[in-house]
């Protein structure tokens, strides 16, 4: 990566991918997935009361598959973001713009087991300034600072740029890795509201997601950088289950 380039995603411009037309098209279609899920939800609750319990059952239904399209379009639009925004992300580094907080803090519990077992000393963690979050309040910067609590690594605000944390791993050991960051996929929640925006958390089932409609099998990814490779098929592998 240029000078130049670096500068512009690291500096005051707070450049990412999540401005692509792509992204928002992903999020998008998911928010309008949800939207027709929760409608068909509140149908189905008024037939069951009603009585017509068949007519119930079959809006149930189909308020799921439109679940399913929706979690899908957001694991689209989850692996887009971090693999064009890490394609040329230094060894140190990880740019977490554009996830959503549970996207976000799967994607980093694995690298920081991957930096602490390989004795990294460091790792650069870009999250932006919040410039496009909901009323400009930045929603990772927290979740990360809890992560770091979680075991135990100092952390700072890099004094240079807002939006990058720097997490210490110097003498950091694998003990320190609670269990549960390798025990599988974050913790499935359910929400009554329709819109994954509002919520900031994936919504992901354990099941078979439909593959991407122009990115192909999570099985070839190939960015050229061999953690982001590995991240981005643990993940894909972890909410495809």
């Amino acid at each position: 990566m240029s000078t130049a380039d670096r500068g512009a995603r690291l500096g005051g411009d707070d450049y990412n991918h999540a401005t692509d037309s792509e992204y928002k098209r992903l999020r998008a279609k998911a928010d309008e997935c949800y939207q027709k899920r929760s409608s068909l939800s509140q149908q189905s609750q008024a037939a069951f009361k009603s009585g017509d319990k068949s007519r119930a059952h079959d809006l149930s239904e189909e308020s799921k598959k439109f679940l399913s399209q929706a979690e899908g379009y957001n694991r689209q639009a989850a692996e887009y973001v971090f693999r064009e925004n890490n394609a040329d992300s230094a060894g140190d580094e990880i740019d977490l713009h554009g996830l959503y907080v549970k996207e976000a803090e799967y994607i980093l519990q694995n690298r920081l087991g991957a930096a602490i077992r390989s004795n990294q000393s460091h790792l650069r963690v870009i999250v932006g300034k919040g410039l496009h979050s909901s009323n400009g309040i930045a929603k990772l910067k927290p979740a990360i600072d809890q992560l770091c609590d979680e075991c135990n690594l100092r952390h700072r605000i890099d004094p240079k740029n807002t939006g990058v944390m720097i997490i210490d791993l110097e003498n950091a050991q694998t003990s320190q890795i609670p269990n549960h960051w390798t025990a599988g996929a974050p913790q499935q929640q359910q929400s009554q509201q329709p819109h994954y925006q509002q919520q900031q958390q994936p919504h992901y089932q354990q099941q078979q997601q439909q593959q991407h409609q122009q990115g192909g099998s999570s099985n070839d990814i190939k960015t050229g950088n061999q953690f982001v490779d590995l991240l981005l098929k643990a993940f894909c592998a972890c909410i495809s289950k």
